[in-house]
């Protein structure tokens, strides 16, 4: 089995100035730029300079603002043939359209995430829409990885909570992958396991968890990097999604208006893991000791939404045995909801 994997990364401070002499180390000099929402007023200077230094012509520019699958094949079609590489600058939604345009034009990218709210910025999949609907279409990992922790730094706090979030949460995810294995030998990849879980560990023990810690960014970006890689090992998503991922889309279908992915993915999580008993000190500690537990219980979810989340999310997805699936574990869920007084706490 063939597995790609970025074969450049950078995380660290200013890594965005070097962004020109990064492709060009890698032989692309004439490139597709495509900008998430707002980033371009912000970091174009910076990158405009880099670029120039380095001879980097940019071909054709955009701003990623249309997910829907027609209009990336259109932008495909368009595209100079001229073009060796895509370089996507900005969140998820700039990242998964620059997957795919890479993915449809067989080009490298270049993925520069400008907040690290979840694994996407380098995992397997985009989240696209097909006639309004949103669906996961599986790509390939991007060539190279940009993280400035800088301006990681300057992002809203609620985007940095939603990347712990997306990452502790592996904790669970590999419970619930190994549960499968024993209730219906569903096969479990150890190397992919064992990466998503040491990815979350990396997190949990390090010491100084602080939004002001350039440090602590880099471990943040470095380990969500890690956990999408380990989703191309075992080609699916086992090693980073479980029954905490099937609550956060219940969430996103019956909420009024959904939070962040990470953010509900982190509360289900320290829900899920009540359930599993083994996960929950570990998820406790990593809920306390970030900061997640005290911003969720400043910004919580919705306690009605969660429930009927908690009840719709086995049947989101068929024939995927995690904790939800044993018998009675719903309602001691639900139990839960209402005596757990951590859980309640990010809950309102």
């Amino acid at each position: 089995m063939e597995i790609s994997v970025p074969s450049l990364v950078r995380i660290k401070p200013k890594a965005l100035y070097k962004i020109g002499k990064y492709l060009r180390d890698e032989d692309h000099r004439r490139i597709v730029l495509l900008w998430g929402e707002g980033m371009a007023e912000m970091l174009k200077p910076v990158v405009e300079v880099s670029l120039l230094s380095a001879e980097i012509e940019v071909v054709a520019e955009s701003i990623a603002t249309e997910t829907e699958v027609e209009a990336i094949f259109q932008m495909a079609v368009e595209l100079p043939s001229t073009v060796e590489a895509i370089v996507a600058i900005g969140g998820g939604k700039a990242i998964d359209i620059g997957k795919y345009l890479a993915f449809l034009k067989r080009l490298p990218l270049f993925s520069v995430p400008t907040a690290v709210s979840n694994d996407g910025f380098c995992s397997p999949m985009a989240s696209l829409t097909v006639r309004g609907k949103k669906t996961s279409f599986r790509v390939e990992l991007p060539q190279a990885v940009i993280v400035d922790t800088e301006v990681l730094q300057k992002a809203p706090a609620k985007f940095l909570y939603s990347g712990m979030g997306d990452l502790f949460c592996k904790i669970t995810s590999v419970y619930d992958w190994k549960l499968a294995y024993r209730r219906t030998k569903e096969p479990v990849n150890d190397f992919a396991a064992n990466m998503a879980r040491s990815a979350a560990d990396t997190f949990l023990y390090y010491d100084e968890k602080r939004l002001d810690n350039p440090d602590f960014l880099r471990v943040i970006a470095t380990s969500l990097m890690m956990s999408g890689i380990a989703m191309e090992v075992a080609r699916s998503s086992r090693p980073a999604s479980g029954s905490e991922h099937l609550i956060s889309h219940a969430y996103d279908k019956v909420a009024e208006k959904p939070s962040l992915h990470g953010l509900q993915v982190g509360v289900a999580s320290y829900a899920v893991s009540l359930l599993q008993e083994k996960t929950e000190p570990l998820i406790r500690k990593a809920i306390e000791e970030s900061g997640f537990l005290a911003f969720m219980r400043e910004n919580p979810l919705s306690l009605e939404t969660f429930r009927e989340a908690v009840k719709l999310a086995p049947q989101m997805k068929e024939n995927y045995y995690t904790i939800l699936s044993e018998k009675g574990s719903v309602e001691k869920l639900l139990s839960f909801l209402e005596e757990n007084e951590i859980l309640r706490s990010m809950l309102k």
